[in-house]
């Protein structure tokens, strides 16, 4: 994939992707989507209401909501890029849907007042069953199936998946089952299980082209950037993923991340850009941060923009595919 001009200026709002290889096929029909990231949905009054503004993510996320249906009434769907919420008070999918407040549930509520469809990645704060107040941390489960069960109750969703939309293939990873997820930040570091690997390779042998979104940033070619507060927060350097990424940069037509509460863009092997959206809650959290994708697919073209006025990329200039 190529930048339009062949330069990309990442400290620009807009940048528009073309895509060089591709097998759409006409006709299909232009369309937008959205991406949010890092929601953080917390409770007022709960544990860890002493350390955060609960009641603020809140708001902020309600805030997007109702920003997106009254400016973005036309996009197919929302995506969110993992930490749907600040933690889960109970890892049993028995203690969900039995009238008790909780988190995960909040966060269906709210996001129930789009109208139009979402879709989620899971985060490494949505694999965590209670709050430690002493260490300011959330408690990791000891067993990610019991959480993936609740995320299973409460939102329908598989800890990965995939869906094709007007020719393009969407795979939503989960960057939380490698073996050092169950680290504490700030080495939150992400990793993928081998089982998840083959299934995305078996995914990148189909013929559409690809967007992938997942929740830890990449170790990208820019070196000096700073995709997070520490290097331990992206996936680990040696992960097959980057392999897989490598093997199949071609069909890979752009990376969407969150977790470093960000907004920074990049490339991974010289072709395939990847960009990390801003969080709604907490730090630098904002009902503002909205990153708007629309696609052309008759044209092999996407159009990438932060939908919000007063962000833009943390990142250099540099020559894409010089």
């Amino acid at each position: 994939m190529k930048v339009k001009q062949g330069v990309c200026r990442w400290s620009g709002i807009l940048l528009l992707l073309v895509l060089t290889s591709c097998s759409i096929s006409a006709p299909y029909r232009a369309f937008s989507f959205l991406i949010i990231s890092d929601t953080h949905v917390r409770l007022p009054d709960y544990p860890d209401d002493a350390n955060y503004n609960n009641q603020l993510n809140i708001d902020n996320l309600e805030s997007a909501v109702t920003r997106i249906n009254l400016q973005y009434p036309h996009a197919a769907f929302v995506l969110v890029t993992g930490d749907l919420v600040g933690c889960l008070f109970s890892d049993n999918a028995d203690d969900y849907l039995v009238g008790q407040e909780n988190p995960a549930e909040e966060f269906k509520s709210i996001m129930d007042g789009l109208n139009i469809p979402y879709y989620v990645a899971l985060g490494n704060h949505d694999y965590q069953k209670g709050y430690n107040q002493v260490d300011r941390e959330g408690i990791m489960t000891d067993n990610i199936l019991n959480i993936e069960a609740v995320w299973k109750k409460v939102l329908g969703i598989d800890p990965y998946y995939s869906f094709v939309h007007e020719g393009v293939r969407f795979i939503v990873l989960n960057s939380n089952r490698g073996t050092v997820r169950s680290e504490l930040c700030p080495f939150c570091t992400g990793s993928f299980d081998d089982l998840q690997i083959e299934w995305l390779e078996e995914e990148m042998e189909k013929t559409e082209p690809c967007l992938l979104f997942f929740h830890h940033p990449l170790f990208t070619d820019n070196k000096t950037y700073l995709w997070a507060g520490f290097s331990s927060f992206l996936v680990e350097e040696g992960d097959a993923f980057y392999l897989s990424a490598q093997t199949y940069k071609d069909k890979i037509k752009a990376i969407f991340v969150g977790h470093g509460h960000s907004w920074v863009s990049d490339t991974l092997y010289q072709t395939i850009p990847v960009y990390e959206t801003g969080p709604i809650g907490d730090r630098a959290g904002s009902g503002e941060n909205i990153h708007v994708i629309t696609v052309y697919p008759d044209d092999n073209l996407y159009q990438v923009s932060i939908g919000n006025d007063a962000a833009s990329y943390k990142a250099l200039e540099f020559e894409l595919n010089p």
